[in-house]
């Protein structure tokens, strides 16, 4: 059985404003419990930014978050898989390109995340499979 990107994928919805303040992403990354927020340009996905950009752009240069931008800090392009992607192209993707969080973007509309620990669960459920057919086979 193959899986795909929607299968694997947590829904997450929520996109910010690039005129949105990095103190106020880090207040709604922190109640979300996410280590991330998209951005959003005219209404769809554009950036991310993640807890290392706030670590190596804001708190690094000693700046102020509340006045720092998420426009400021994001990164783009973002990178993105369609629904239909099968998870073995995602884990490549996000391997290749250093990425912990791949957003999940149907028809221009971010439906969901994928993030490496969703990939680690796949792949802790998958080797419990494997050793439950290792273990039957063993039986005969």
């Amino acid at each position: 059985m193959v899986l795909y990107a929607r299968d694997i994928m947590k829904e997450y919805t929520l996109m910010l404003s690039a005129e949105t303040s990095a103190q106020e992403a880090a207040k709604i990354m922190s109640n979300d419990h996410v280590g991330f927020v998209i951005v959003q340009v005219d209404n769809k996905p554009h950036g991310v930014v993640t807890e290392w950009d706030f670590i190596n752009k804001i708190i690094a240069k000693d700046l102020d978050p509340r006045k720092v931008k998420l426009k400021d800090i994001m990164n783009t392009p973002l990178m993105s898989v369609d629904p239909k992607t099968p998870t073995d192209q995602v884990t490549v993707l996000m391997n290749k390109h250093g990425v912990r969080r791949l957003p999940v973007i149907e028809n221009g509309k971010l439906i969901g995340v994928i993030t490496s620990r969703d990939v680690l669960r796949i792949f802790k459920d998958y080797m419990d499979n494997l050793s439950d057919v290792i273990a039957r086979f063993g039986n005969f």
